[in-house]
């Protein structure tokens, strides 16, 4: 019975309270690990490029200065966009999908994925680098929202991830084509 397993890229020991990958990876070749649900956070980025959010000097909330926030945390903090949208625009314009490559960790989910042993992928990521793998978008489930999509925070019209993206690169702010809200 597996109940979880931890991989902390900083550790230099891969070995979680469960008994580590190896034995992960024996329980799903061997068929006894049949029902997988996983839950991933930043660390599985990393090595593509996108930085995590905590760690001092590479970290997100430590290299924001650019953006001229007024505490770290408002770059996702929902009445500030409402009254200042650039910054989040400008960090979604470098973080949007085609910018950086998916991981090994993210292939790993494509092949549980395709052993048809996953059940869900519960990402605290917005970097939608688990689709670019080749996981699909119904077995995914993002907790903070992603690139796969968009809708006004006014009237809830969806909008094209292709017509904001090109907003975005052109510098602009998305808007509602139906109400002009963001």
């Amino acid at each position: 019975h597996l109940t979880a397993a931890k991989h902390d890229a900083n550790s230099k020991n891969k070995e979680s309270d469960t008994g580590g990958l190896e034995r992960i990876a024996k329980l799903v070749r061997d068929g006894q690990a049949r029902k997988i649900v996983v839950m991933v956070g930043a660390g599985i980025s990393v090595s593509s490029g996108i930085p995590d959010f905590r760690t001092p000097g590479t970290g997100l909330y430590d290299n924001l200065q650019k953006y001229d926030l007024p505490y770290p945390e408002a770059i996702f903090d929902l009445a500030y966009f409402q009254s200042k949208p650039e910054a989040f625009n400008l960090l979604a314009k470098e973080l949007y999908p085609g910018n950086f490559e998916p991981t090994p960790t993210h292939y790993f989910l494509k092949l549980l994925h395709e052993k048809g042993v996953l059940r869900r992928c519960f990402t605290q990521n917005i970097d939608s680098l688990e689709a670019l793998a080749g996981l699909p978008k119904d077995a995914i489930v993002a907790a903070h929202g992603n690139f796969d999509g968009a809708s006004c925070i006014r009237c809830g019209t969806p909008t094209p991830a292709h017509a904001v993206r090109a907003t975005l690169m052109a510098q602009g702010t998305p808007r509602c084509a139906k109400c002009d809200g963001l």
